[in-house]
């Protein structure tokens, strides 16, 4: 999911909210023909004061609060920054000293309709590339031990004790049989339902050639 573009969304609706008029979104800044920046909103307030308003998803650096300092100079306007608070103390001092007006973002907000389309289509993707293209076809004996223990398991720690091996051994057989797609980002839940997937196709192979076998 794009986080910055869903931020920048509930930014909007919270100045909206506040009485602020959105005079433009994701405003490029070009001198002598080249991108020098990018602001994300051009705002008006109550008041009639235009700001320039860097919007982060998550708490704000020394460097996010001068970023928006330099940016609001570019198109002589106020510096505004919403966040999730700052990193750190020397962030909250440089924004008190150059006068960096902020918002605090909320802990937890509701997608849009954009950004749940964005989930969606991440795990569809992740569905399909991880679970819809083991290949089967040198698929052992043993393989099938290792693929029956961990489909009928709920931790990599049971697994491993059903097949009387350590965790260690059991993540070496993983890695070796070629038939799982693994990385730091996936869970032991992503693991199960390879191997739920792997079973049921070599399942479902092992059924076809019987209806064959006793057709000829």
């Amino acid at each position: 999911m794009k986080k910055g573009l869903s931020a920048e969304n509930v930014a909007t609706s919270m100045l909206e909210n506040l009485g602020y008029s959105i005079l433009e979104r994701r405003k490029q800044v070009v001198a002598g023909g080249v991108k020098i920046a990018e602001i994300d909103l051009v705002v008006k307030d109550p008041e009639g004061s235009v700001f320039a308003v860097e919007v982060k998803s998550g708490k704000a650096s020394v460097t996010d609060v001068r970023q928006v300092y330099s940016n609001s100079k570019l198109i002589e306007a106020n510096p505004l920054l919403i966040c999730k608070g700052f990193s750190d103390s020397s962030a909250a001092s440089l924004a008190s000293e150059l006068n960096v007006r902020y918002l605090l973002m909320p802990e937890y907000y509701l997608f849009t309709l954009e950004d749940f389309k964005e989930v969606a289509k991440e795990i569809v993707y992740d569905l399909l590339t991880l679970y819809l293209s083991p290949d089967i076809d040198n698929l052992t004996e043993e393989d099938i031990k290792v693929v029956e223990a961990v489909s009928s398991s709920n931790s990599f720690s049971e697994a491993a004790g059903k097949l009387n091996i350590t965790e260690e051994e059991l993540g070496k057989k993983i890695s070796s049989m070629g038939f799982f797609r693994i990385s730091e980002k996936h869970s032991f839940n992503d693991l199960r339902l390879q191997a739920l997937l792997i079973k049921n196709r070599w399942n479902q192979r092992k059924l076809f050639e019987e209806i064959k076998r006793k057709l000829k």
